[in-house]
């Protein structure tokens, strides 16, 4: 992931090739198009590892504050925010239809009959299945997300949240502190002798 992240992933689209069955196509600004023989959730999985993001709690966390269960753009940086559009129709049941477009590398988008033409920062074109409004949706959506990541300096949650946890730590010990702490070392005490 290294390597397409240091030419700047803009978007990857599902794909079905021949001889070779579900595969990913990656959009970068420093190298155009790129074919990666692994089905779009790997490389989505892929992407969360090298990011160290948990997908299942980001998208539970930011879907809460979108009130969206499906389609929850998902943050892997505060640079890197990707939207989930539908760019294939499915071959059959539980084929992965959507893609994922970096907002900030969308330099346009334009009506397309009922389809929409999606055009990134390099002139490359993706097309989407979903309508103008939908789209737009979509990426009014990922901007919230990037307003929180900017706010949370960014990090994603759950990242923030450890420093939450330190920066609540960080404050003057109670009377009440200290007493539970007293506790705590008497009863460590009595469990050694």
């Amino acid at each position: 992931m290294e390597r397409y992240m240091s030419k700047g992933l803009m978007a990857f689209v599902p794909v079905y090739l021949d001889m070779k069955g579900d595969c990913t196509l990656l959009y970068t600004l420093e190298g155009g198009k790129t074919y990666v023989d692994k089905s779009l959730r790997s490389v989505l999985n892929s992407l969360a590892k090298y990011f160290l993001i948990d997908l299942k709690e980001s998208r539970k966390y930011y879907g809460t504050l979108l009130n969206t269960k499906n389609l929850v753009p998902i943050p892997l940086n505060k640079d890197y925010i990707f939207i989930p559009l539908k760019t294939r129709k499915p071959f059959y049941k539980n084929d992965g239809a959507t893609g994922y477009i970096n907002i900030n590398s969308i330099d346009k988008i334009e009506r397309h009959k009922t389809e929409t033409l999606i055009y990134l920062k390099n002139n490359h074109k993706i097309l989407c299945l979903s309508s103008f409004e939908t789209v737009n949706k979509h990426i009014q959506n990922g901007r919230v997300v990037e307003k929180l990541m900017k706010n949370n300096d960014g990090h994603s949650c759950t990242v923030k949240e450890s420093y939450c946890f330190y920066d609540e730590y960080d404050k003057p010990a109670t009377k009440g502190d200290i007493a539970l702490l007293r506790q705590e070392l008497i009863d460590i005490r009595r469990g050694l002798s």
